[in-house]
Protein backbone atom coordinates (compact mmCIF):
# COMPACT_ATOMS: atom_id res chain seq x y z
CA UNK A 1 0.00 0.00 0.00
CA UNK A 2 1.33 3.42 -0.97
CA UNK A 3 1.52 5.79 1.98
CA UNK A 4 -0.54 8.96 1.78
CA UNK A 5 1.38 12.19 1.36
CA UNK A 6 0.28 15.81 1.57
CA UNK A 7 2.38 17.92 -0.79
CA UNK A 8 3.50 21.32 0.43
CA UNK A 9 2.02 23.34 -2.46
CA UNK A 10 -1.58 22.15 -1.98
CA UNK A 11 -1.21 22.64 1.78
CA UNK A 12 -0.16 26.23 1.12
CA UNK A 13 -3.27 26.75 -1.00
CA UNK A 14 -5.45 25.30 1.77
CA UNK A 15 -3.98 27.71 4.33
CA UNK A 16 -4.33 30.64 1.93
CA UNK A 17 -8.03 29.90 1.34
CA UNK A 18 -8.63 29.97 5.10
CA UNK A 19 -6.59 33.13 5.68
CA UNK A 20 -7.90 35.20 2.77
CA UNK A 21 -11.52 34.06 2.77
CA UNK A 22 -11.82 32.26 -0.56
CA UNK A 23 -10.23 30.78 -3.66
CA UNK A 24 -10.02 34.08 -5.57
CA UNK A 25 -8.02 35.94 -2.93
CA UNK A 26 -5.97 32.85 -2.14
CA UNK A 27 -4.97 32.64 -5.79
CA UNK A 28 -3.98 36.32 -5.71
CA UNK A 29 -1.86 35.89 -2.59
CA UNK A 30 -0.07 32.86 -4.06
CA UNK A 31 0.20 34.35 -7.56
CA UNK A 32 -1.65 31.35 -9.00
CA UNK A 33 -4.82 30.90 -11.03
CA UNK A 34 -8.10 30.12 -9.29
CA UNK A 35 -8.17 26.83 -11.20
CA UNK A 36 -4.80 25.84 -9.74
CA UNK A 37 -5.93 26.54 -6.18
CA UNK A 38 -9.15 24.56 -6.74
CA UNK A 39 -7.12 21.64 -8.10
CA UNK A 40 -4.91 21.76 -5.01
CA UNK A 41 -7.97 21.48 -2.77
CA UNK A 42 -9.28 18.50 -4.74
CA UNK A 43 -5.88 16.81 -4.54
CA UNK A 44 -5.83 17.17 -0.76
CA UNK A 45 -9.34 15.73 -0.56
CA UNK A 46 -8.26 12.71 -2.60
CA UNK A 47 -5.30 12.13 -0.30
CA UNK A 48 -7.39 12.65 2.84
CA UNK A 49 -10.21 10.50 1.53
CA UNK A 50 -12.81 12.95 2.80
CA UNK A 51 -14.28 16.35 1.88
CA UNK A 52 -12.30 19.26 3.31
CA UNK A 53 -14.41 22.15 2.04
CA UNK A 54 -18.04 22.45 1.00
CA UNK A 55 -19.77 25.03 -1.14
CA UNK A 56 -22.08 27.34 0.80
CA UNK A 57 -23.69 29.53 -1.82
CA UNK A 58 -20.82 31.48 -3.36
CA UNK A 59 -18.49 30.66 -0.48
CA UNK A 60 -16.37 27.75 0.69
CA UNK A 61 -16.75 26.48 4.24
CA UNK A 62 -14.36 24.08 5.97
CA UNK A 63 -15.63 20.71 7.15
CA UNK A 64 -14.46 19.42 10.57
CA UNK A 65 -11.84 17.31 8.77
CA UNK A 66 -10.83 20.38 6.78
CA UNK A 67 -10.38 22.40 9.97
CA UNK A 68 -8.22 19.62 11.42
CA UNK A 69 -6.01 19.37 8.33
CA UNK A 70 -5.75 23.18 8.24
CA UNK A 71 -4.15 23.16 11.68
CA UNK A 72 -1.59 20.59 10.56
CA UNK A 73 -0.99 22.50 7.32
CA UNK A 74 -0.14 25.71 9.14
CA UNK A 75 2.35 23.95 11.40
CA UNK A 76 3.95 22.18 8.42
CA UNK A 77 4.24 25.42 6.43
CA UNK A 78 5.94 27.27 9.28
CA UNK A 79 8.53 24.50 9.62
CA UNK A 80 8.97 24.16 5.86
CA UNK A 81 9.41 27.88 5.20
CA UNK A 82 11.84 28.24 8.09
CA UNK A 83 13.97 25.44 6.63
CA UNK A 84 13.84 26.93 3.12
CA UNK A 85 14.81 30.35 4.40
CA UNK A 86 17.64 28.90 6.48
CA UNK A 87 19.28 26.98 3.64
CA UNK A 88 18.26 29.12 0.66
CA UNK A 89 18.90 32.63 1.92
CA UNK A 90 22.51 32.72 0.74
CA UNK A 91 21.60 32.01 -2.88
CA UNK A 92 18.34 33.96 -3.19
CA UNK A 93 17.09 37.28 -1.89
CA UNK A 94 13.94 36.18 -0.11
CA UNK A 95 11.87 38.67 1.86
CA UNK A 96 8.95 37.39 3.90
CA UNK A 97 6.06 39.50 5.17
CA UNK A 98 3.98 38.38 8.13
CA UNK A 99 0.51 39.90 8.01
CA UNK A 100 -2.28 39.88 10.58
CA UNK A 101 -5.03 37.79 9.04
CA UNK A 102 -7.87 39.94 10.38
CA UNK A 103 -6.80 42.81 8.10
CA UNK A 104 -4.97 40.86 5.38
CA UNK A 105 -8.02 40.57 3.17
CA UNK A 106 -8.30 44.35 2.78
CA UNK A 107 -4.61 45.25 2.35
CA UNK A 108 -2.99 42.12 0.90
CA UNK A 109 -3.93 42.53 -2.80
CA UNK A 110 -2.43 46.04 -2.93
CA UNK A 111 0.56 45.08 -0.80
CA UNK A 112 1.39 42.14 -3.06
CA UNK A 113 1.14 44.06 -6.31
CA UNK A 114 3.06 47.10 -5.05
CA UNK A 115 5.91 45.10 -3.52
CA UNK A 116 6.38 43.26 -6.81
CA UNK A 117 6.75 46.65 -8.52
CA UNK A 118 8.93 48.28 -5.87
CA UNK A 119 11.17 45.24 -5.25
CA UNK A 120 11.33 43.47 -8.62
CA UNK A 121 14.63 41.70 -7.91
CA UNK A 122 13.41 40.03 -4.73
CA UNK A 123 11.18 37.07 -4.00
CA UNK A 124 8.40 38.17 -1.64
CA UNK A 125 6.62 35.58 0.50
CA UNK A 126 3.63 36.18 2.72
CA UNK A 127 2.57 34.49 5.94
CA UNK A 128 -0.91 35.25 7.26
CA UNK A 129 -1.74 34.55 10.88
CA UNK A 130 -2.77 36.25 14.10
CA UNK A 131 -1.03 39.37 15.38
CA UNK A 132 0.74 37.55 18.18
CA UNK A 133 1.93 34.79 15.84
CA UNK A 134 3.41 37.04 13.15
CA UNK A 135 5.10 39.12 15.87
CA UNK A 136 6.65 35.98 17.33
CA UNK A 137 7.76 34.91 13.85
CA UNK A 138 9.45 38.30 13.45
CA UNK A 139 11.21 37.85 16.79
CA UNK A 140 12.34 34.37 15.73
CA UNK A 141 13.53 35.71 12.35
CA UNK A 142 11.00 33.55 10.49
CA UNK A 143 9.64 36.62 8.67
CA UNK A 144 11.47 39.76 7.60
CA UNK A 145 8.79 42.24 8.66
CA UNK A 146 5.33 42.16 10.25
CA UNK A 147 2.16 44.10 9.51
CA UNK A 148 -0.07 44.00 12.58
CA UNK A 149 -3.32 45.70 13.51
CA UNK A 150 -4.59 47.34 16.67
CA UNK A 151 -7.66 49.17 17.86
CA UNK A 152 -6.77 52.87 18.19
CA UNK A 153 -9.29 54.64 20.48
CA UNK A 154 -7.22 57.84 20.33
CA UNK A 155 -8.03 58.21 16.61
CA UNK A 156 -11.34 59.35 15.17
CA UNK A 157 -13.20 56.52 13.42
CA UNK A 158 -13.71 56.92 9.68
CA UNK A 159 -16.96 56.49 7.75
CA UNK A 160 -14.95 55.14 4.81
CA UNK A 161 -11.46 53.84 4.04
CA UNK A 162 -9.92 51.31 6.42
CA UNK A 163 -12.31 50.91 9.34
CA UNK A 164 -13.93 48.42 11.67
CA UNK A 165 -17.56 47.59 10.96
CA UNK A 166 -20.22 45.35 12.43
CA UNK A 167 -21.40 42.98 9.70
CA UNK A 168 -24.53 40.86 9.46
CA UNK A 169 -25.84 38.29 6.98
CA UNK A 170 -27.54 39.81 3.94
CA UNK A 171 -30.09 36.98 3.94
CA UNK A 172 -31.23 37.13 7.56
CA UNK A 173 -33.44 39.69 9.28
CA UNK A 174 -31.44 41.62 11.89
CA UNK A 175 -32.62 41.52 15.52
CA UNK A 176 -35.10 44.11 16.74
CA UNK A 177 -34.36 46.82 19.30
CA UNK A 178 -35.46 44.65 22.22
CA UNK A 179 -33.89 41.41 21.00
CA UNK A 180 -30.60 39.89 22.13
CA UNK A 181 -27.63 40.42 19.80
CA UNK A 182 -25.74 37.22 18.92
CA UNK A 183 -22.02 37.78 18.31
CA UNK A 184 -19.37 35.91 16.37
CA UNK A 185 -15.89 36.58 17.79
CA UNK A 186 -12.33 35.33 17.46
CA UNK A 187 -10.99 32.97 20.09
CA UNK A 188 -8.29 34.56 22.27
CA UNK A 189 -5.73 35.95 21.88
CA UNK A 190 -7.18 38.48 19.43
CA UNK A 191 -6.99 42.28 19.28
CA UNK A 192 -10.64 42.51 18.19
CA UNK A 193 -12.19 40.25 20.84
CA UNK A 194 -12.42 42.64 23.81
CA UNK A 195 -13.29 45.68 21.64
CA UNK A 196 -16.19 43.63 20.27
CA UNK A 197 -17.57 43.26 23.79
CA UNK A 198 -16.76 46.85 24.78
CA UNK A 199 -18.69 48.21 21.79
CA UNK A 200 -21.97 46.90 23.20
CA UNK A 201 -21.37 47.95 26.81
CA UNK A 202 -23.64 50.79 27.82
CA UNK A 203 -25.78 50.57 24.68
CA UNK A 204 -28.79 49.10 26.46
CA UNK A 205 -28.68 46.00 24.24
CA UNK A 206 -28.23 42.53 25.63
CA UNK A 207 -25.75 40.36 23.77
CA UNK A 208 -24.13 36.96 23.95
CA UNK A 209 -21.32 35.11 22.19
CA UNK A 210 -22.97 32.72 19.77
CA UNK A 211 -19.89 31.53 17.85
CA UNK A 212 -16.12 31.59 18.34
CA UNK A 213 -13.78 31.13 15.38
CA UNK A 214 -10.06 30.73 14.80
CA UNK A 215 -9.74 32.59 11.50
CA UNK A 216 -11.46 35.31 9.51
CA UNK A 217 -12.73 33.11 6.68
CA UNK A 218 -14.56 30.83 9.11
CA UNK A 219 -15.92 33.87 10.94
CA UNK A 220 -17.37 35.39 7.79
CA UNK A 221 -18.92 32.04 6.86
CA UNK A 222 -20.48 31.83 10.32
CA UNK A 223 -21.98 35.31 9.97
CA UNK A 224 -23.42 34.44 6.55
CA UNK A 225 -25.00 31.35 8.09
CA UNK A 226 -26.67 33.43 10.80
CA UNK A 227 -24.29 32.94 13.73
CA UNK A 228 -24.45 36.62 14.63
CA UNK A 229 -22.76 39.96 14.06
CA UNK A 230 -18.98 40.22 13.76
CA UNK A 231 -16.62 43.20 14.05
CA UNK A 232 -14.22 43.04 11.09
CA UNK A 233 -11.90 45.38 9.16
CA UNK A 234 -13.25 46.61 5.83
CA UNK A 235 -11.84 48.94 3.19
CA UNK A 236 -13.98 49.44 0.10
CA UNK A 237 -16.30 46.62 -0.93
CA UNK A 238 -17.93 44.54 1.79
CA UNK A 239 -17.49 40.75 1.66
CA UNK A 240 -20.11 38.94 -0.41
CA UNK A 241 -23.29 38.03 1.43
CA UNK A 242 -22.74 40.52 4.25
CA UNK A 243 -24.10 43.97 5.11
CA UNK A 244 -23.68 46.50 7.92
CA UNK A 245 -25.71 45.64 11.01
CA UNK A 246 -28.44 48.30 11.38
CA UNK A 247 -28.27 50.11 14.71
CA UNK A 248 -24.85 48.71 15.61
CA UNK A 249 -22.74 50.78 18.02
CA UNK A 250 -19.94 52.94 16.67
CA UNK A 251 -16.77 50.94 16.13
CA UNK A 252 -13.35 52.25 17.22
CA UNK A 253 -10.65 53.25 14.74
CA UNK A 254 -8.19 50.71 13.39
CA UNK A 255 -4.48 51.29 12.86
CA UNK A 256 -1.83 49.14 11.20
CA UNK A 257 1.75 48.84 12.40
CA UNK A 258 4.77 48.09 10.23
CA UNK A 259 7.02 46.28 12.72
CA UNK A 260 10.68 45.75 11.87
CA UNK A 261 13.93 44.53 13.44
CA UNK A 262 17.56 45.46 12.86
CA UNK A 263 17.64 42.55 10.38
CA UNK A 264 14.78 43.91 8.25
CA UNK A 265 16.05 45.18 4.88
CA UNK A 266 15.47 48.93 4.74
CA UNK A 267 14.17 48.60 1.18
CA UNK A 268 11.43 46.24 2.37
CA UNK A 269 10.56 48.38 5.40
CA UNK A 270 10.27 51.53 3.30
CA UNK A 271 8.27 49.79 0.55
CA UNK A 272 5.73 48.31 2.98
CA UNK A 273 5.33 51.62 4.83
CA UNK A 274 4.93 53.61 1.60
CA UNK A 275 2.37 51.18 0.19
CA UNK A 276 0.20 51.20 3.31
CA UNK A 277 0.33 54.99 3.69
CA UNK A 278 -0.78 55.41 0.08
CA UNK A 279 -3.59 52.91 0.66
CA UNK A 280 -5.04 53.97 4.03
CA UNK A 281 -3.37 57.27 5.01
CA UNK A 282 -0.37 58.27 7.11
CA UNK A 283 -2.38 58.61 10.34
CA UNK A 284 -3.45 54.96 10.09
CA UNK A 285 0.09 53.54 9.76
CA UNK A 286 2.74 53.27 12.50
CA UNK A 287 6.40 52.36 11.99
CA UNK A 288 7.64 50.52 15.07
CA UNK A 289 10.73 48.65 16.17
CA UNK A 290 10.06 45.12 17.39
CA UNK A 291 12.47 45.72 20.28
CA UNK A 292 10.46 48.61 21.74
CA UNK A 293 6.88 47.74 20.72
CA UNK A 294 5.15 45.54 23.29
CA UNK A 295 3.69 42.27 22.05
CA UNK A 296 -0.09 42.66 21.50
Amino acid sequence: MVARTFDITPLRSLAAVASTGGVHRAAQSLMLTQSAVSQHLRKLEREAGTPLVVRDGRRLAFTPDGEELLGHARAILIAHDAAVQRFDKHSHTVMSVGTAQNSAGVVLPTLMSELRLLLPDNEIRFHLDRNVTVRQMLTDDDVSIAVTSRVAPELRPRPDGLRLQWLWSSNIQPPGDDEEIPLTVFTPPCTLRQPSFDSWSGTGHTWRVHAEVNDLATGLDAVRAGAGAMLVPVLDRLPDGLRPLPGAPAAPALQLAVVYTDRTPSTLRDAVQKTLINLIGADRVELLSNDTFAMP
